[in-house]
């Protein structure tokens, strides 16, 4: 499974880059303090396998001491080691024993306990292995120097980053599992909302059918679907009154006990849109024949100018007479585009545009059409 390098143990990534950077690097091994466990564990590397284990007693009060020590990089021997058995019995050291001095330890501050974890690296004494000479050589002081520095800032920077990163990672699952809390909390409100708001339509319509009962002599109850019905209502109050009203009018009517009548979920009709509906159903009719209606009202005025003066009303003098003038034959192009509308208007309101109907030849042709078409 693919995950970060820094969600792993705090040197995972730092020893794979050593083998990376160190050729010859047969095995490592790490003391680091874990903050879960909250205690120094250990971990055996090599090119095969990583493996977690425990101090053991015999070694801890000695790893400890070295995880105190400020000394932050040093070459050892294997002999030197007290975890790897190693019993040195010389009390004093020879120039020589530098030659011996193959494993590297690197100390880092552990954020956790504030001590050094411990990272050793168990090298090839040969310089060969950085292939900067084929001969049989090994590493000198210097070289060690070198190594040492590189590989120290190395890690370091690379456990700094990522410190950063997996700082930045728990900002993030913060951030989110706050915006889910949030997110929970405010889905919570709303049902608690949801719910107070059912209640109260609840208390209205039994508070309403209760002066219902008292006004009519009659017992009105809601039956369970009913309640359970209007506790889904969500439109204003004064469409819930009429609602109701309807619904004690509805059950009344089809009960045999007019002492007791239980209203079903079947007589209330929840129309909470009806309103906003109609209102777009008769806005978007007006706007459909707002233009048709102003043509027929501009020649039906043009119509009763041109019958006080005693004219022929004909498609020339009906445009003369326009407010403002046209031409007759804008008015035929205007009749011919609205016919089917003139002919619902004319239907619609048989008393209005009567000199139209009974004088105007377009209007009485595309009339006469229309009945044609009736009888075909």
């Amino acid at each position: 499974m693919h995950s970060f390098s820094f969600i792993r143990h705090r040197f995972h990534s730092a020893l794979e880059m050593a083998k990376e950077m160190l050729p010859a690097l047969s095995r490592a091994t790490v003391f680091y303090y874990n903050e879960n466990e909250r205690r120094v564990l250990r971990v055996r590397w090599t090119d095969s396998d990583q493996l977690h284990e425990l101090i053991p007693p015999t070694t801890k009060v000695a790893i400890q001491k070295i995880r105190k020590n400020k000394t932050l990089t040093a070459w050892t021997n294997l002999e030197d080691l007290v975890f790897e058995d190693g019993e040195r019995n010389k009390m004093q050291y020879a120039l020589s024993d530098e030659i011996d001095n193959t494993v590297l330890l690197l100390k880092f501050i552990n954020p956790y306990d504030g001590n050094h974890d411990l990272f050793y690296l168990y090298l090839d004494p040969s310089i060969a292995q950085f292939k900067m000479s084929s001969e049989i050589k090994l590493l000198s002081t210097e070289n060690k120097d070198i190594i040492s520095r590189t590989m120290f800032q190395a890690i370091g920077y690379l456990l700094q980053q990522e410190a950063v990163n997996e700082s930045v990672l728990n900002n993030i699952i913060n951030a989110k599992k706050q915006e889910a809390e949030e997110r929970n909390k405010l889905a919570h409100d709303l049902n608690k909302l949801k719910k107070n708001y059912s209640k109260s339509i609840l208390n209205f319509s039994l508070h309403h059918l209760d002066s219902m009962s008292k006004a009519n002599d009659v017992k009105f109850k809601l039956s369970e679907g009913a309640s359970e019905k209007l506790m889904t209502y969500v439109g204003d109050f004064e469409s819930l009154e009429g609602i109701i009203k309807n619904a004690t009018s509805a059950a009344y009517n089809l009960s045999y006990d007019h002492k007791e009548v239980i209203i079903d979920a079947g007589h209330l009709i929840l129309y909470t849109y009806n309103k906003s509906v109609e209102d777009n159903v008769r806005q978007r009719t007006e706007n459909k024949y707002s233009k048709s209606v102003k043509y027929l009202d501009r020649y039906e005025e043009a119509a009763q100018r041109l019958l006080l003066k005693d004219k022929a009303i004909n498609g020339k003098n009906v445009a003369q007479y326009c407010e403002p003038s046209v031409s007759a034959a804008a008015i035929t192009i205007n009749i011919r585009a609205h016919k089917e509308n003139i002919i619902a208007l004319m239907d619609r309101h048989p008393d209005k545009w009567t000199i139209l109907r009974e004088h105007f030849r377009p209007i009485q042709n595309i009339l006469k059409d229309r009945h044609l078409g009736k009888v075909g």
